[in-house]
């Protein structure tokens, strides 16, 4: 007999969401659930393009209630839009404009008593979508089960002591898993508190912050923290800092947690399992898995068994294992790269790029394989003061010269998405763009 679960867990829930600069609680937010049930389409997905998190929020769950299957792209551009709405021909866009009027709706609503519904732990509730940085993206199916299951593991890891007088704000998009997993799957399994907007600079989200009388968890990227620890006054009441997406630095995480008062914690995941792993990374390199999961290596190949998942789930990033509840994380497989015999990784020739006084920002990556399987390294590099001849001088000078890039290119910015991250496509574009 499968295992059924409600929104929320049944747990004693305040306020859901702050919308608008108000706050929401359970039974207005299931009032808001049932009406955009009676407005969504018959369609069997639903493509969720929604921005304001509250909006994507009760879209959502109005899905999760009528067992429709929520689409999350990985981008917005129209050709991607496009091609997943011809992948899934029996789906439905739907944005901002689309709920908007929930709240005057809702008026006409107010009074009427709406009950929390049942959800199977096997209903595959959303597909989400790689983000591309490799390349390549593919979808991933989650089950309500698999998503509720790693959500109470790390509330459990992170806040032990429950998350009531809490709100969560997030830099990152809902449709990312990450985004997904902390700002919309957390309120709805934990019980805590989301605001519904999408702060991107410093600023914003300090002002975002400052607004919201609770403890603040803010959910956000190694790229919107270094940012925000330009702001060395204004931070008060943050309970917590949540970064994933790419690797925190040490540094950056130390002088965050003494800006900010704060503790700052790092969660290692993937789209395939969602979260797998933390650590506070100020204090320990080291990752501890969440309860109840493992890993194991085979020929090379590094495995996880995760809660809720029948399958052992390949890692793609390379693993050092510690004991049963620790490891290393060295680099993702893809950062190895081997030429003329010898072996190097993208991410410590990128280090060693930006060690160059001169250089503000760079890095290394393969553009493409020629027809001879010869592997040949590109750069794209930041800098007002050097121009390619003086970076190859000097790099040169650090790294081995097979791995020096043909081509190199100085930009004025690096092609950085919303995630912090550097998709492949992205920068073989502009490597080749005049």
């Amino acid at each position: 007999m499968n295992k059924v679960f409600k929104l929320f867990n049944n747990l004693d829930v305040g306020a859901v969401a702050s919308y608008h600069g108000y706050k929401v609680f359970k039974g207005d937010f299931l009032a808001h659930v049932a009406l955009t049930r009676n407005c969504l389409p018959s369609s069997k997905y639903i493509i969720n393009l929604c921005e304001n998190r509250y909006h994507f929020l009760v879209a959502f769950a109005a899905c999760v209630s009528l067992g429709k299957i929520s689409l999350l792209p990985n981008s917005k551009v129209s050709k991607e839009i496009n091609e997943l709405s011809e992948s899934y021909p029996d789906s439905h866009t739907i944005d901002d404009a689309d709920i908007v009027d929930l709240c005057a709706k809702y008026n006409g609503f107010k009074g009427r008593v709406t009950e929390n519904f049942d959800i199977d732990a096997q209903q595959i509730v959303a597909i989400l979508f790689t983000s591309g940085t490799t390349g390549k993206a593919k979808k991933n199916p989650k089950t309500w089960g698999q998503l509720n299951e790693s959500s109470i593991r790390v509330g459990k890891r992170l806040w032990p002591e429950g998350l009531t007088e809490k709100c969560i704000i997030a830099t990152v998009p809902p449709q990312h898993m990450f985004g997904f997993e902390t700002s919309i799957i957390y309120p709805l399994t934990l019980g805590v508190m989301v605001h519904d907007g999408h702060p991107f600079y410093p600023l914003d989200i300090q002002q975002v912050a400052l607004e919201v009388s609770e403890s603040k968890i803010i959910i956000t990227t190694p790229l919107h923290l270094k940012a925000c620890i330009s702001l060395l006054t204004g931070w008060s009441n943050i309970d917590s800092i949540i970064s994933a997406t790419s690797p925190l630095t040490k540094e950056v995480a130390s002088k965050a947690e003494y800006i900010m008062s704060t503790n700052i914690f790092e969660i290692y995941g993937c789209s395939e399992s969602g979260a797998i792993a933390t650590r506070q990374t100020s204090r320990q390199n080291k990752w501890e898995l969440l309860k109840d999961y493992s890993i194991e290596t085979s020929e090379g190949t590094t495995l996880l068994k995760a809660t809720g998942y029948d399958t052992l789930i390949e890692i793609s990033d390379q693993i050092k294992i510690i004991s049963s509840k620790f490891f290393y994380l060295l680099g993702r497989g893809e950062d190895l790269v081997k030429i003329g015999g010898k072996r190097g990784s993208l991410s410590g020739l990128t280090c060693k790029l930006m060690q160059i006084n001169g250089v503000d920002d760079g890095v290394f990556f393969v553009p493409k394989e020629d027809t001879d399987h010869r592997v040949r390294l590109a750069v794209l590099v930041v800098s007002s003061t050097l121009n390619k001849e003086q970076i190859i001088e000097l790099l040169a000078q650090q790294i081995d010269r097979v791995f020096l890039p043909r081509p190199i290119k100085v930009v004025d910015h690096l092609p950085y998405n919303k995630l912090g991250k550097l998709p492949l496509n992205d920068l073989i574009e502009m490597i080749h763009n005049d």
